[in-house]
């Protein structure tokens, strides 16, 4: 069998490519797979990542951003003919502009009326999203446009989601017969001591306006008042989407927070390990959370905001401690409780 892989992909950011670059190996792993074609984004960073997997041909076709570079990839995936056209995509994972972005999930429907096997993995639902939590209209035409969007990604053959309630929906209100529920997955580390964290908080990810980093660091003056040797890490840059938002936060220099830039695979074990707590403060979540997934890889105590998507994992048996999104003092006692009390924590 042999696959086209279309995503964004290592050494560039966010927009699923830490995501990609887990599955890649693991799909050119399986016996059936005699080669994996990976169609990625040109890098916008030094790329210094090479795949150390014979099956694995990498192709950097597209751009962010760039309607004429996206529909090469169509071009690529004719020309190299596969068995399975694989799309990793969530409704941004284009660029910021939403002409692009469509022309993008647009690849979906051209690749099956070519005639491919087209397999979708959908991270984001638009349909389900609080639209003014993500500085977007609700506008009729923006409703529409998501609709347009929603409909021309279910031309899949396959869809895979990582939301078990927007497998519900999608069924409910599209009648896809071809959608499945994947859990996200995380890989395990076992070296889960909490004993030197030093009252350590961690915040990690693409940073913008829905992660909540202003309310956490209300919360976090409460806990220095009552914890002065807390402190707390801002691992993570500005996600694409959103360039420059931390830089007033950055400049704001509250003591006791460390801003740590964007943490490359290799170092995730070493961030997390430094943390007594993870914290996910968001005021809403466009699908599950790979940090609360990466947060219960390394065995760290979890405090989120009580959202559907995170309600979900914990339901499915990840363990946290959820309170109000928004409510400042709930998050700061939280995060106290899981600082002070090693019992709590550890459990």
């Amino acid at each position: 069998m042999k696959i086209c892989f279309i995503s964004s992909y290592p050494p560039n950011r966010a927009r699923l490519n830490e995501y990609a670059q887990n599955l890649v190996p693991a799909l050119a792993g399986c016996s059936e797979v005699e080669k994996l074609f990976l169609l990625a984004d040109k890098p916008q960073f030094p790329d210094g990542l090479a795949i150390q997997n014979s099956k694995v041909a990498v192709f950097r076709v597209w751009r962010s951003d760039s309607l004429f570079s996206v529909l090469n990839v169509l071009r690529w995936i004719i020309r190299l003919h596969p068995d399975i056209v694989h799309f990793n995509v969530s409704f941004q994972s284009f660029g910021k502009s939403k002409i692009t972005n469509y022309a993008g999930l647009s690849l979906i429907l051209l690749c099956r009326l070519f005639g491919f096997r087209v397999l979708a993995a959908l991270h984001t639902l638009a349909d389900v999203a609080d639209l003014e939590k993500y500085d977007v209209k609700p506008s009729l035409i923006n409703k529409a446009g998501i609709l347009v969007a929603t409909k021309t990604v279910l031309s899949a053959h396959k869809i895979a989601v990582l939301v078990k309630s927007y497998y519900a929906f999608l069924k409910k209100r599209y009648g896809h017969r071809g959608v499945s529920y994947v859990p996200h997955g995380a890989a395990v580390d076992t070296q889960s001591d909490l004993a030197s964290a030093n009252r350590t908080i961690l915040f990690f990810g693409h940073m913008g306006p829905h992660k909540g980093l202003p309310l956490l660091l209300e919360a976090y003056k409460k806990i220095r008042a009552i914890t002065p040797d807390a402190h707390l890490v801002v691992a993570g840059a500005d996600h694409p989407q959103h360039p420059g938002y931390l830089a007033p936060y950055k400049v704001a220099g509250l003591e006791g927070v460390e801003f740590a830039d964007y943490v490359p695979q290799k170092l995730l074990a070493q961030v997390f390990r430094r943390a007594q707590v993870v914290v996910l403060p968001y005021n809403a979540a466009p699908g599950t959370s790979g940090v609360f997934h990466l947060a219960c890889g390394f065995g760290r105590p979890v405090v989120a905001s009580n959202l559907s998507e995170i309600r979900e994992i914990v339901a499915d048996g990840a363990s946290a401690v959820l309170v109000p999104p928004g409510d400042v003092d709930a998050l700061a006692d939280a995060i106290t409780r899981l600082l002070v009390d090693e019992e709590a924590a550890k459990k």
